[in-house]
């Protein structure tokens, strides 16, 4: 996406008076940005997978919650101060003009990082089931590869708005491919596979999007996967466990395969209509951590085919609808972190399908939207909300 396919600002069609605010369009003139409705097509559908994905966790999460917490909405009742803080954050990013924080997001990017490297001191970081991927705060706990997630894809957008590097050239993804090496390499640290995979997926695809070619981009992860398969298998057995057991999910049921196959019996079990909203069996100590990264398996047995599709298709149609925001952008940095966004929603979405019906290796990652996570659920939103004031602006067509 070249600058020079942008034009000026133009009032999006609107009932309403338009809101004027000043923003710089070079360094020698000051235009007027028009600023329209949001794009409510959009909204719709973020509300409606949200209180899909609420009701849903509250049905995986309740015998769980009751077991341990001794109250069958623990899990439900903590989504939703993060779901209520992130609609407020959302509505208040809808309404701040991009231009206004592009200058601070290089400073945001060297925060996440500081974030990341905090996360591996001990003290600071928490260690859960081998991983150290959260800082604690007081009454809560805060996982910074979240923040990393669409942070990531605006700096990389900036970068490519600005021009400095030529992405046509290998000198200059250079810098580019040198952040992505140093978020990984810190994610690692925190043995967080999975969120290694949707950072540099999120990561690659603006600089794509931005003009890097395809062809040296596929190449280079032909070469990196043997390279990364074998390292894996030499320093990393768990991992490598994970990747036997997908292979052979019924093999070792008591121990690497049990996850696996218990979410496939769930997917199994529910057939074509579902066995009724509530009516998991699998929930109740069979699936470990059914409102996490198995939540779709628990779609699948209470929902059954035909609830599983309607929920794909809603986010199907939540990723076309940003891709539309994305072609409509007035400036190469709103499209590019748009294109960012619905990346990281479509990676995330089509690992975690993948991870339940054993399609891929397990890797452990969340299901926008359904999953269990405060920090999760918050920065989605948030996320949601820049989208949101994006879909305000759109390129005049020439």
């Amino acid at each position: 996406m070249a600058a020079s396919n942008y034009g000026t600002y133009r009032q999006k069609r609107s009932n309403r008076q338009p809101q004027r605010t000043k923003t710089a369009v070079s360094n020698k003139s000051i235009s007027t940005k028009l600023a329209g409705e949001v794009d409510y097509t959009f909204l719709f559908l973020v509300i409606l997978l949200l209180c899909a994905g609420l009701v849903m966790l509250l049905s995986a999460s309740a015998p769980a919650a009751n077991t341990t917490y001794g109250d069958s909405y623990y899990f439900f009742k903590k989504q939703v101060v993060g779901a209520i803080l992130g609609i407020i954050g959302m509505w208040v990013i809808s309404r701040i003009n991009y231009e206004r924080y592009k200058k601070y997001i290089p400073k945001f990017m060297l925060v996440c990082i500081i974030l990341l490297v905090l996360v591996l001191i001990p003290g600071i970081g928490v260690k859960v089931n081998g991983s150290r991927r959260w800082i604690a705060t007081p009454g809560i706990q805060i996982q910074p590869s979240e923040f990393m997630k669409p942070t990531i894809a605006m700096y990389f957008a900036l970068l490519i708005e600005q021009g400095k590097y030529d992405l046509k050239s290998w000198k200059g993804n250079l810098p580019f491919l040198g952040v992505i090496l140093i978020v990984v390499a810190l994610m690692m640290c925190e043995t967080h596979l999975s969120g290694s995979i949707v950072i540099a997926g999120v990561a690659v695809v603006v600089m794509i999007a931005g003009g890097t070619p395809v062809k040296p981009m596929i190449v280079g992860a032909l070469i990196l996967l043997p390279i990364g398969i074998l390292g894996v298998y030499m320093f990393s057995p768990v991992r490598w466990n994970r990747i036997m057991s997908f292979l052979h999910p019924f093999d070792d049921m008591q121990n690497t395969g049990y996850q696996v196959a218990q979410g496939l019996y769930a997917i199994g079990s529910g057939g074509v209509f579902g066995l009724g909203l509530g009516q998991s069996v699998q929930k109740y100590s069979y699936l470990p951590e059914p409102y996490n990264d198995f939540i779709f398996a628990i779609v699948c047995e209470e929902l059954g085919l035909v609830g599983a599709t309607v929920v794909i298709l809603l986010f199907v149609a939540l990723i076309l609808r940003i891709i539309k925001i994305a072609i409509n952008a007035p400036d190469v940095y709103s499209s590019l972190t748009a294109v960012g966004i619905a990346a990281q929603i479509a990676i995330q979405t089509t690992l975690n399908i993948a991870v339940a019906t054993s399609t891929v290796p397990n890797t452990g990652v969340a299901l926008p939207f359904f999953s269990y996570g405060g920090t999760a659920i918050l920065t989605l939103l948030l996320e949601m909300g820049i989208l949101l004031n994006i879909s305000r602006y759109e390129k005049v067509k020439d």
